[in-house]
């Protein structure tokens, strides 16, 4: 579904920066970059909850009332268009799709927590290049995020982690991309 965006209410986020709690009760699509969710509600800090891909809609949850809050912040370079819904049926159109897309990344959450740890970081990586977590066989070149969020997103150690991507790069699996700063209309 195309959503009406306005190219005047762009917002870019740099790695490890988040989205204020007032940009989260509007409408934002992800047009490049990683974010990750998190749920700032348990005592202990906040727990990781998912990853948002270039084309999925944040904020939604403030449309249906939900009163968790959430934390939302770049883990690679990130823009953001402003969706502007006009009429009903684009706001029903818009929480069909945030249905369809809460279950696939449920999903791909889940995929990120079960096996061993070098498999569950290829599909990160994977997601991360090309927004899917299948294997293609091919290097796999994405711009990484910090040790400790892919640690985090795996369920890993950050020196796992460290050690995975040793490994990779010596296999020649991963060719890594150096995170570029989101500016003016141009895409990470």
């Amino acid at each position: 579904m195309n959503y009406r965006s306005m190219d005047t209410n762009t917002k870019h986020l740099m790695q490890r920066e988040a989205l204020s709690q007032a940009d989260l009760q509007v409408l934002w699509r992800l047009e490049s970059g990683v974010l990750r969710i998190d749920s700032a509600g348990s005592d202990a800090g906040s727990d990781f909850v998912r990853l948002a891909l270039p084309g999925d809609v944040l904020g939604v949850e403030s449309l249906v009332g939900v009163k968790d809050r959430l934390v939302v912040r770049a883990i690679t370079p990130a823009r953001l268009v402003l969706v502007v819904l006009l009429e009903e049926g684009e706001r029903m159109q818009l929480l069909m799709n945030a249905v369809m897309q809460g279950h696939q990344r449920c999903r791909e959450v889940v995929s990120l927590r079960t096996d061993s740890a070098p498999v569950r970081l290829k599909r990160l990586l994977h997601m991360l290049a090309n927004g899917d977590p299948v294997d293609t066989g091919e290097p796999i070149a994405c711009t990484l995020p910090s040790l400790h969020d892919m640690a985090t997103v795996i369920n890993a150690t950050p020196e796992t982690v460290c050690r995975v991507l040793r490994s990779l790069r010596q296999l020649n699996l991963l060719q890594q991309r150096e995170p570029r700063a989101v500016l003016g209309g141009a895409s990470a």
